[in-house]
């Protein structure tokens, strides 16, 4: 949380790297898209879901600031859909024409792909959400509850667009406050800050 507010959300130079289980061969399948930087647009009281796999530390920015910076809600799509299946084996069947017949369309789709697969995301709609990191490797959890927004691009945020920050416990609060100053963190005096026990109240 520290590099954040001292450097904003960065993305990785490389293509993100995801796999799914074929829903008509059950094979596993690798896929790619565009590096993102990602925040969740999530309710206060759903903020315990999360912390029991992320953590009880967060940053809350100002919404109409994270669109204005190319922030986009994620689509998410039923793993087990027909839907998906179809998708999924029209991809490749335009894959194998392109590739045989017009490199330069070939290469053309692979980029619209990479890009949808910054702002799409499969897995399982019915399940209920829980912290399995073999289920979300192969897409299979359930991130809906998530409410996961993605942007192509780095944000160097300013510390006017930071609403809060949620930290471990009471004690860290007047030490993060301090912090602010001496590390030059992207956030103010005006800043709130919370210890996450107050999750449980709001």
């Amino acid at each position: 949380m520290i590099s954040i507010l001292k450097e904003g959300l960065k993305i990785s130079k490389e293509p993100s790297e995801f796999r799914y289980k074929d829903p008509n061969t059950n094979d596993q399948v690798t896929r790619w898209g565009y590096p993102t930087s990602c925040l969740s647009d999530i309710p206060f009281k759903d903020l315990i879901i999360h912390a029991e796999r992320y953590g009880t530390l967060a940053i809350g920015f100002h919404k109409e600031r994270a669109i204005d910076n190319g922030f986009n809600p994620v689509l998410y799509v039923n793993t087990y859909s027909s839907l998906f299946a179809r998708f999924m084996s029209n991809i490749k069947e335009l894959e194998d024409h392109l590739l045989q017949s017009d490199k330069e369309k070939f290469d053309k789709f692979q980029e619209m792909l990479l890009m949808l697969g910054a702002v799409a995301k499969s897995g399982d709609l019915k399940a209920n959400p829980i912290d399995n990191r073999q289920l979300d490797e192969f897409q299979l959890n359930n991130f809906y509850y998530e409410r996961e927004w993605r942007s192509l691009y780095d944000w160097q945020f300013e510390p006017n667009d930071v609403a809060l920050i949620i930290v471990h416990d009471d004690e860290m609060v007047e030490e993060f406050r301090e912090d602010i100053e001496k590390e030059k963190l992207r956030a103010n005096k005006k800043t709130a800050i919370l210890p996450f026990r107050m999750v449980y109240r709001l």
